[in-house]
């Protein structure tokens, strides 16, 4: 069972000329990018030439893009349960994975890009899950045990996926093996980073083709996943405390997080390694400016020290980061947070291990799963 949702072309003649309206794709696009989304994935029905212009990449790329999905564990009768939960104009709210029938005895390891990595030791096995579109795959058995698994998949360049095992480490490098979805079948390749093993880090980010590791304390290392070649970048300031790596607005950022300050770095030319300063978030005047609306008993002190950064939004000058209890975005230009979701009456408990950005609505897996 493929989990990428299935998408098309439409004829010369354009979506709407099957059902007597001269329409191009181009102006149809533009009419249904403006209906509320419940709306427009009622209408995969129409034709085949529809559902391949609402399945279209390009189409979906112009819809708004919503927080939907957040994972994290807590403790429930002393027992260590996990939860997969989307937010909605209700707040936070489980999502049902039933339909995913191994759920119960894997683990979620890795995400990218809406699709979810699960492994399951007993028996060894990988599974690929859609959440959204309610699928699933499950993969060949690789040829080696894995010591590190991570899922590559950017739907905007390609609708297949590949998922990447380091199963042994070098003095600098380290052996692999590749899932891809398009071929089904794994392969080995070996890897030399020009640096100590003992350097990497499992802060990871996958970008056009290519899996960015930040390597203590001042290197990332860039893997060319079509060429199985690597390329040092150095940073634009050696890490102290908190460094990440993620993409917003088709360029990579890094994050460097000291305890005072999260400051914000463009990468604007990948070959010369040169970084633009974006923005500085002072964490204490961030945390006082706002803290009314942040709407938590815990100290200004206290916030500040568990103020940190989740996530980019890919494509707004907005940033996901988490408080005690809460995940809030942060508004770059506004300076303004916005409480995202709280995580219910086991807050004071709940540790948040995963945030995904899905570029559609909650109604979005409801229209696939029937379609």
């Amino acid at each position: 069972m493929n989990p990428i949702s299935p998408s098309g072309s439409c004829g010369p003649c354009g979506a709407g000329g099957s059902n007597g309206v001269s329409l191009s794709d181009d102006l149809l696009t533009q009419i249904l990018t403006r209906l509320p989304l419940k709306s427009l994935f009622r209408f995969n029905c129409v034709s085949k030439a529809w559902y391949g212009l609402i399945s279209d990449n390009y189409l979906r790329s112009k819809l708004p893009l919503i927080t939907s999905g957040v994972y994290y564990s807590y403790n429930s009768n002393l027992t260590r349960e996990p939860r997969y939960a989307h937010t909605s104009e209700n707040g936070l709210e489980d999502c049902n994975l039933d339909f995913f029938p191994f759920h119960h005895n894997s683990s979620i390891i890795d995400s990218c890009n809406g699709l979810l990595l699960y492994y399951s030791c007993f028996p060894s096995k990988f599974y690929v899950v859609n959440p959204t579109a309610k699928r699933w795959v499950a993969l060949p058995e690789p040829i080696r045990s894995s010591q590190l698994s991570i899922l590559t998949f950017d739907p905007c360049h390609s609708p297949n996926y590949k998922v990447i095992c380091f199963t042994s480490w070098l003095e600098q490098g380290s052996e692999i093996e590749v899932f891809s979805s398009e071929t089904g079948r794994w392969v080995e390749h070996e890897l030399h980073w020009g640096l100590s093993t003992d350097t990497m880090s499992a802060t990871m980010q996958y970008f056009d083709g290519i899996l960015y590791i930040i390597a203590y304390p001042k290197h990332i290392v860039a893997i060319n996943l079509a060429e199985m070649d690597c390329h040092l970048i150095e940073l634009p300031e050696p890490m102290k405390r908190e460094g990440s790596v993620g993409k917003s607005r088709g360029s990579l950022h890094y994050t460097h997080n000291d305890g005072e300050q999260i400051r914000i770095w463009k990468l604007k030319d990948f070959n010369l390694h040169k970084w633009v300063l974006k923005h500085r978030i002072d964490v204490r005047a961030t945390v006082e400016r706002n803290y009314k609306r942040i709407h938590s008993n815990d100290s200004l002190a206290a916030l500040s020290d568990q103020f940190n950064f989740l996530a980019f939004h890919p494509e707004k000058e907005v940033v996901y980061l988490s408080l005690p209890g809460k995940l809030v975005s942060y508004d770059l230009s506004k300076k303004r947070i916005e409480e995202v979701c709280e995580f219910g009456k086991e807050r004071e408990r709940a540790h948040l291990i995963q945030i995904w950005l899905f570029p559609f609505s909650r109604y979005m897996s409801d229209c696939l799963a029937n379609a």
